[in-house]
């Protein structure tokens, strides 16, 4: 593992000054990441694991490159006879994607130790990559039940590409209340780019680049597979302005048969891919609106096309259609003639679920102006050109292992796209693998650590007093202040903790999975 100490120790003196560019807006409305929290520019990996893990509000700031590719592990998995390793595929770590008739076994794959091991992530943190942070090896997880995450101007890369199941590049492990990934690029990943799994998550995902060029494609055709997978039951997931480019699948997969998830996807600009775009199943309620599709040779599945959930906004009268239920008429999606066609869905069902939660859908830039927007700004390097505020919300103008893990993290029963290669032109196309899925976590018994209260009121103490944002603020056995700061409402996440939420996301006391809980 090594860092690039040099760009640390020469921005350590404008550290204190660095902050969190913009505010969260979309479904991660109101999260407030470290708030004042001073900032601390990590001089070593063992600094960041140890500041990024608990729940203590902070300003993480990582100035330069951390390594921590280096350890060699070894274990078992399997091959593809159509898209072998050899003719630009990747390998299969563990006995997840194993099994089925297109599946050779390999004894020994050789595998760099930190991929599989990702950092855990707890409640309350601003991780600030400054446009110059790089995490090379190893990916982010924010642990159950972690809330109030910033993640912004990083670049993920480098993560056993070679590898599925050889690590994600951001995970989310559910019940993550309140999270904005902003203006970070991923390249070279095993697997997923981003993935949540089972319990919700609510996020924003904006300005961030997805680059999937490779050698070493699960299609074996130069583009990445894995992009991004949300099927928490009950995920609510804003998708705004990102760069989706050279990817092939899952960009993004959409909820799963038998889980619902909300899902606003506008002005996503997606190039030059040889695979899908919307993967979506029955139960995820999207709305797709102003995103621009130029070289994508699917912008659905079959599947996505099928859904009666979705909204894709395929012309002026759709458009239209909008205004009585938001406010505004959408924004038509835009595929170029060398796209595929992007299938005309009209779920009425969507825009009255839409409806309900106005304050958090970005209101969308003309689809004619996406591509020229989103290609200057997408990634860590667009943070010198962010604004205050990264995009317009309608009500809210103002603002290591040595050895293979025999079981390896995962997230999904593992469907193994379709080779391209010229050995899969000239062999019989496999079903796909299915394999065991692991079993759901359970809830958490109780939410992280929260904030100290402002006022003489503290999360332990005084009645008195008034409680910090995403401070503690009721519970059994709770004896603190009650009242939240101003704009905060006391809002219960379970018999044993409430939470001061921000009132613009009072959505969630009537609708969505944090408030069905309760």
């Amino acid at each position: 593992m090594r860092y690039s100490l040099a760009a640390a120790l020469l921005a350590a003196s404008q550290t204190a000054a660095q902050s969190v560019v913009g505010t969260a807006y979309g479904f991660a409305n109101g999260v407030t990441g470290g708030g004042d929290a001073e900032a601390v520019t990590v001089s070593s990996v063992d600094e960041l694991a140890k500041l990024l893990a608990d729940d203590t509000a902070r300003t993480i700031v990582i100035n330069g490159e951390l390594d921590f590719t280096g350890t060699s592990a070894t274990g078992a998995g399997c091959d593809r006879k159509s898209c072998s390793a050899s003719n630009g595929g990747q390998l299969y770590l563990g006995d997840l994607s194993c099994g089925g008739s297109d599946n050779v076994a390999v004894s020994s794959i050789t595998y760099d130790a930190a991929g599989p091991e990702p950092l855990k992530v707890g409640s309350n943190k601003s991780i600030l990559g400054n446009g110059k942070g790089v995490l090379i090896g190893k990916g982010l997880e924010l642990a159950d039940g972690a809330s109030n995450v910033i993640i912004q101007g990083l670049e993920f890369k480098n993560i056993n590409p070679g590898v599925v199941w050889g690590g994600d590049a951001l995970g989310f492990k559910g019940n993550n209340d309140g999270v904005w990934v902003d203006h970070n690029k991923f390249s070279l990943v095993g697997r997923m780019f981003i993935v949540s799994h089972y319990a919700p998550t609510r996020l924003t995902i904006s300005n961030n680049e997805f680059d999937g060029t490779t050698t070493t494609s699960a299609s074996c055709n130069g583009n990445h597979y894995w992009t991004m997978m949300f099927y928490g039951d009950g995920d609510q997931v804003t998708l705004d302005k990102n760069y989706y480019h050279n990817v092939a699948g899952r960009a993004p997969k959409l909820g799963e048969d038998g889980t619902t998830g909300t899902f606003h996807a506008v002005n996503n600009f997606f190039s030059n891919m040889k695979g899908h775009a919307f993967d979506a199943y029955q139960g995820a309620s999207a709305l797709i609106e102003g995103n621009v599709f130029e070289a994508v040779s699917q912008p659905n599945t079959d599947k996505a096309a099928g859904s009666s959930t979705l909204y894709t906004v395929p012309d002026a009268s759709a458009a239209s259609a909008c205004s009585s239920a938001l406010g505004r008429a959408c924004e038509v999606n835009s595929v170029d003639a060398s796209s595929g066609k992007l299938a005309a869905l009209k779920a009425n069902s969507v825009l009255s679920t839409f409806s309900k939660i106005k304050d958090v859908l970005v209101e969308p830039l003309a689809a004619s102006e996406v591509a020229a927007h989103v290609k200057a700004n997408a990634g860590p390097a667009g943070l010198a050109s962010a604004g205050t505020t990264p995009s317009k919300v309608v009500g809210d103008e103002a603002t290591a292992s040595s050895t293979a893990p025999t079981a390896p993290v995962s997230s999904s029963v593992e469907d193994v796209p379709a080779a391209t290669s010229k050995a899969a032109a000239t062999s019989k196309a496999a079903a796909p693998v299915a394999s065991e899925k692991p079993a759901a976590s359970s809830p958490v018994a109780a939410q992280p650590t929260p904030t100290p209260s402002t006022g003489s009121g503290s999360g332990s103490g005084s009645s008195s007093g008034t409680v910090a944002a995403y401070g503690q603020c009721g519970g059994k056995g709770f004896t603190g202040a009650t009242k939240c700061v101003s704009g905060y409402t006391c809002i219960k996440q379970n018999d044993w903790y409430s939470q001061c939420i921000a009132a613009s996301a009072k959505f969630r006391r009537n609708f969505g999975p944090f408030a069905k809980k309760r």
